[in-house]
């Protein structure tokens, strides 16, 4: 049952905006803080062919998402698509776990945001507070990231211009920024750095570069950002300027992961990066002028991180926006709504978890980054098996932007095959039962017992 009392989201988001709504949420750290773990896990060429691939994939996953916005203009990304598909029970399940998805990463932001403003040696003191597993949390971790995530949620319930103008300064600020970098470290360092190019052991490329593009699930999300505003946009916007939109973020998004990747190994011989630090600062320090470029490197990243907690914030918001309206969750949650129709309730249930899950600290960072992927996978994996059966149903409409059957078919099986390496990753890896496994029955019977009260009511 559609709750016809919740407003209609209102905005008017050009394509400039709309593209850094896009880029600018799929792009936020892993730049900075991974990019000496891809390069000692592939080489410099594994690591580039595991990110193109991977971007040829999920560009392909953004076209059937594209096509499938122009047939549904509403928000709600994968749940009102799979929603119109397979119907209200299944359309559930993947709206809970898509927005939990968003949810988590907004945890891992504000983990991530206070690693980097450490590593910026402000000379703020800080104190231990206590340690989970290996990693300890400080006074100052959950300061940085309680300060930040209520500023961000404000940002998201005012919503419209100011939203946007605030992403997309974020998003082209950084661009600007980071692609400067990436030229000086091009510039100054010596190609035999990159030798070997595609490493035949220790380690072997393929392999690298098989994870890296498992990865890319994670590391390429955020592109459904479009499609979730896509209610706010201009009147004025074709959908044909969404769908190249769409598509275009994906693949600037890998592109800039190429040109980071050898941006860091050409500075110095890639074997002796240090694969578990923030590698992209360490070959800045070898720049002329490091003294003002390492910290800039550092502000930039935390530039980066803001606007991709802010992108994730507002898709999980959209999401729970468009469940509330089916009914799927309590009448409360419509209520207090920001200017453009953003319910208030929504936000700080998402702000309320955001700050619960900060205590977990650092070590949680790995569990978090497999929870998303794998939730975020399989809704990949259910949309573009879905828009074939919408294509029958609906059959040719003019006002349709069709995505190329190729992209549809590598969409879908590039998709599937994404979902069961993001479930025989994390087995591999822990020998085993790994726990995040513990947490995906656990966020259902939680999601049961809401759908269940909601039917009786």
């Amino acid at each position: 049952m559609t709750d016809t009392s919740a407003p209609a989201l209102k905005g008017n988001i050009g394509r400039f905006q709309l593209f850094a709504f896009g880029f600018g949420s799929i792009i936020g750290s892993s730049w900075c803080v991974l990019a000496g773990s891809w390069i000692a896990s592939a080489g410099p060429g594994g690591a580039v062919i595991g990110f193109a691939l991977g971007g040829i994939v999920v560009a392909c996953i953004g076209a059937c998402y594209a096509e499938l916005t122009s047939r549904l203009p509403v928000t709600g990304g994968e749940f009102t698509f799979v929603l119109h598909v397979f119907g209200r029970g299944l359309a559930f399940y993947v709206g809970w776990f898509i927005a939990f998805a968003w949810i988590l990463v907004t945890i891992f932001e504000g983990l991530a945001i206070a690693w980097l403003f450490e590593r910026l040696n402000t000379g703020v003191p800080d104190v231990a507070l206590y340690t989970i597993g290996d990693t300890t949390v400080t006074r100052n971790a959950l300061l940085i990231g309680g300060a930040v995530a209520p500023a961000i949620a404000f940002l998201n319930w005012r919503g419209g211009q100011v939203l946007a103008r605030f992403h997309s300064l974020l998003t082209y600020i950084f661009i600007g920024v980071a692609l400067a970098m990436v030229a000086l470290l091009l510039g100054h360092g010596a190609p035999a750095n990159l030798a070997p190019l595609l490493p035949a052991q220790n380690p072997v490329w393929w392999e690298g570069a098989a994870a890296i593009f498992a990865n890319c699930a994670f590391l390429l999300c955020g592109f459904q950002a479009v499609s979730q505003v896509v209610e706010e946009k201009s009147a004025c916007l074709p959908f044909s300027t969404l769908f190249r939109i769409l598509v275009l973020t994906v693949v600037a998004a890998s592109g800039f992961y190429c040109v980071v990747v050898l941006g860091t190994a050409i500075m110095m011989p890639w074997p002796s990066l240090p694969p578990h630090s923030l590698a992209f600062v360490e070959v800045s320090r070898l720049l002329p002028g490091s003294d003002i470029l390492v910290p800039l490197v550092l502000v930039i990243a935390i530039l980066s991180l803001l606007k991709t907690w802010n992108g994730c914030v507002l898709m999980a918001s959209r999401t729970l926006i468009a469940l509330q309206r089916e009914g799927m969750m309590p009448a409360w949650m419509n209520k207090w709504h920001g200017r453009t129709g953003v319910p208030g309730p929504i936000i700080l249930v998402i702000l309320a978890i955001n700050i619960a899950g900060l205590p977990l600290g650092r070590g949680a960072v790995g569990m978090l980054v497999d929870a998303i992927t794998i939730s975020l996978v399989f809704g990949y994996a259910i949309c573009c098996i879905g828009l074939p059966v919408l294509r029958r149903r609906q059959g040719v409409r003019a006002d349709v932007v069709v995505a190329p059957n190729s992209a549809v078919v590598v969409g879908v099986i590039g998709a599937v095959v994404m979902a069961v390496l993001a479930v025989v990753m994390p087995l591999v890896a822990a020998g085993g039962w790994p726990p995040v496994f513990w947490i995906f029955p656990a966020w259902t019977a939680i999601g049961t017992v809401v759908l269940l009260a909601m039917r009786r009511t």
